[in-house]
């Protein structure tokens, strides 16, 4: 019980700091961080410092509303809060997690000292916002975002000036507040450095707390953990990176995007930003070893670190994208799935309307068409308007995953399949695609030796995990898509040709921007949704400018445009959108951009019987080499061809491998095949990856 003296010198203590009269509590930061917010709880918040009850608790309605709004969260921070209490039971501390707005969502007490806690305000639905209850652990931390040690005198209210506090935030990938965990005590010694470890301890759940939810938001994109021991991996992340296909960096936890991503004021936006390689190279090192941690140098510092890196989890009708798609009056009539399209061009509208009579049909699809044509966007289409809508959506892309990796991924694997595997194994994407639809992008990028798995996996309705011996059963339909000839490949035995007519039950070919009748409804109906995005509704694009975009060749497709606007939005000053404002390839005339692509083949009708489409985009390989064969002439050529555009590139493999045709999982395949090295690939242990 705090008695009439020790409230009256607690107040005067206040008043002379607040009020500037006499010396400050002590002359570090940590004490000048209590003055500051000492001043705001009596000056700005109007806190009486001799208030003695207990704090406010809300309604268990509003605790109910509260906790919902971070259920997610909630969820993964348990055995956080679980563990800390279990680690400081014994020295009678009972541990809280508050919300962003203070308010405690979680809460273990101490058994035999519950109703003493309770009696002083430590309780579920007590809410410590500096606002209500003044400088204490909780309401500090939420204002300033660092960790806070509150001991005794220093809270505000003289209610708490018995109480010891330490306090940890715990902040969202944009560095926004999410919650706090705290450890409190009734009791305990005047020194102050007596809770040292205990702060140590909350501020180390803490970051255990929100790394675990950062790995958890970005589960859906490539995503690289980091230390810098490489033995303490499997045990202990210090950085956490995540990166889309293209390697553009998506975000990371807090001490990548500090100390990592952010060097010197700016931002690194790709990895070949941020490393000596590229997002290629990285691909290939995990698939060397997978599960095992690989060095990589950071470009700025020349700092080695070890790197494991995970694949994207499934996706799930229930991911919402990053923004709403903007509906016109012409696709706002389109089949449900469809409407975020673009629909102007007959050839679309015919797609659509031979797509939805197949949809629940259980007829496998196969899209045909240039990269960036938006196959995937078609393949979601057709899965949000069947019946599996309410299913997992799957995706693997082909190609972008090194051809070791390509198998546990597509068909999972049992724990110690092989070494490096998790403990409890992995589900593959097939298994995760049960009873939805899994899309198989770059189909024809598929290994020879995984496709026979694949068309059992079809023909019989079950998978079997790599190390395990019984097979599950899975229903699915399968999507797949391509832009190369898999006629041709089929004659050249690279393909299946059972797998083909396996796959090909119903094709449709998606025009190329270039060719589309509703090029400007498209440019406009993008526009739109990035500025939706943004927040530049008032956005533009001046007229001449639109006229350069139809004039343009798109040699990317949808996916460049996208890029192309999204970068103008996010540059552009006024109400206008001008062509300085997008990339340097489109400020060139459109005719000197322009590049003589292939015209694109008939769409084959599905009702037809399975047939060979003609040649989408691919060029034959001038090299058949099979693995322990002398190199030949053809190969000879083929070699020198790519080194030399492989050095006018500086080794860039994804530049490389887009000027000649080829995408980068094939690229990689005949650069080992051929014998062809990087120059700052270096052997033995500490080899670190080199660009690519």
């Amino acid at each position: 019980m705090r008695h009439g003296r020790e409230i009256a010198d607690h107040v005067g203590r206040v008043m002379n700091i607040v009020e500037g009269r006499g010396h400050p509590l002590l002359s570090d930061p940590h004490h000048e961080r209590v003055a500051r917010s000492w001043k705001r709880s009596l000056n700005k918040h109007s806190i009486d410092p001799s208030l003695s009850s207990v704090p406010k608790v809300v309604t268990a309605y509003e605790l109910r509303e509260h906790r919902d709004r971070i259920e997610t969260f909630m969820r993964i921070a348990r055995e956080g809060v679980e563990r800390l209490h279990n680690e400081l039971l014994p020295a009678n501390y009972c541990v809280l997690l508050t919300d962003a707005a203070g308010v405690t969502v979680d809460y273990r007490a101490v058994p035999h000292l519950e109703r003493e806690f309770k009696d002083e305000g430590f309780r579920a639905g007590t809410c410590w916002s500096e606002e209500s209850e003044g400088t204490c652990g909780v309401g500090t931390t939420l204002i300033d975002r660092q960790p806070t040690l509150i001991h005794r005198g220093e809270h505000f209210r003289s209610h708490n000036t018995q109480f010891t506090c330490s306090s940890a935030p715990i902040l969202g990938l944009q560095d926004e507040p999410i919650a706090v965990l705290d450890a409190s005590a009734l009791f305990s010694p005047d020194a102050r450095e007596s809770q040292l470890l205990v702060f140590r301890m909350v501020c180390d759940k803490a970051r255990l707390i929100e790394d675990a939810y950062a790995h958890y938001s970005l589960r859906n994109h490539w995503t690289l953990q980091l230390g810098q021991v490489a033995e303490f991996m499997p045990v202990e992340t210090d950085y956490l990176i995540a990166f889309d296909d293209d390697g553009r960096i998506i975000g990371g936890n807090r001490r990548a995007r500090n100390e990592l991503i952010t060097h010197n004021g700016r931002r690194a936006e790709f990895l070949h930003d941020l490393f000596e390689c590229s997002a290629n190279d990285i691909m290939v090192s995990a698939h060397a070893s997978p599960g095992t941690p690989f060095p990589l140098r950071m470009l700025a510092t020349g700092r080695r670190l070890f790197a494991v890196l995970r694949a994207p989890n499934a996706r799930s009708p229930a991911q919402v994208t990053q923004s709403k798609p903007v509906l016109t009056e012409e696709n706002a009539t389109a089949p449900r799935g469809f409407r975020h399209l673009a629909l102007g061009d007959p050839r679309v509208k015919s797609n659509v309307q031979c797509a939805v009579k197949v949809a629940n049909r259980d007829i496998p699809v196969m899209l045909l068409g240039e990269t960036g044509t938006g196959k995937e966007a078609f393949a979601r289409a057709i899965h949000d308007y069947s019946e599996r809508a309410k299913q997992p959506f799957v995706a693997l892309n082909c190609a972008a995953i090194p051809e070791s990796l390509i198998e546990s991924e597509l068909f999972g694997y049992r724990d110690g399949a092989f070494t490096g595997a998790r403990s409890k194994g992995a589900k593959g994407k097939i298994l995760q695609s049960d009873g939805g639809t899994l899309f198989l992008d770059e189909i024809g990028d598929m290994p020879l030796s995984l496709q026979s798995r694949l068309l059992r996996v079809l023909a019989e309705g079950e998978v079997v995990p790599l190390g395990a011996e019984q097979p599950t059963p899975v229903n699915l339909h399968v999507i797949c898509a391509t832009h190369q000839d898999l006629p041709e490949l089929v004659r050249q035995g690279r393909f299946r040709e059972d797998l083909f007519y396996r796959l090909n039950g119903a094709s449709f070919m998606l025009p190329p921007l270039r060719n589309r009748e509703d090029k400007r409804e498209l440019i406009q109906l993008v526009m739109r949704e990035e500025c939706a995005a943004m927040g530049r509704e008032e956005l533009r694009i001046a007229e001449d400018t639109m006229n350069r975009l139809l004039a343009y060749d798109w040699p990317g497709n949808i996916r460049q445009l996208r890029h192309a606007i999204r970068y103008a939005c996010a540059i552009a000053d006024g109400n206008q959108v001008a062509i300085e404002h997008f990339p340097q390839e489109l400020r060139g005339s459109a005719a000197s951009q322009a590049r003589a692509l292939p015209q694109p083949a008939q769409q084959q009708p599905p009702a037809a019987a399975p047939s060979l489409p003609r040649s989408v985009a691919a060029a034959p390989d001038p090299c058949e080499l099979r693995d322990g064969e002398p190199l030949n002439e053809a190969c000879l050529q083929l070699r020198q061809k790519m080194l030399d555009a492989l050095r006018r590139n500086h080794w860039r493999v994804t530049e490389t491998a887009r000027q000649l045709g080829m995408s980068r999982a094939t690229f990689y395949r005949k650069m080992a095949r051929l014998r062809i090295v990087a120059p700052n690939y270096l052997d033995g242990e500490d080899s670190v990856v080199g660009h690519g």
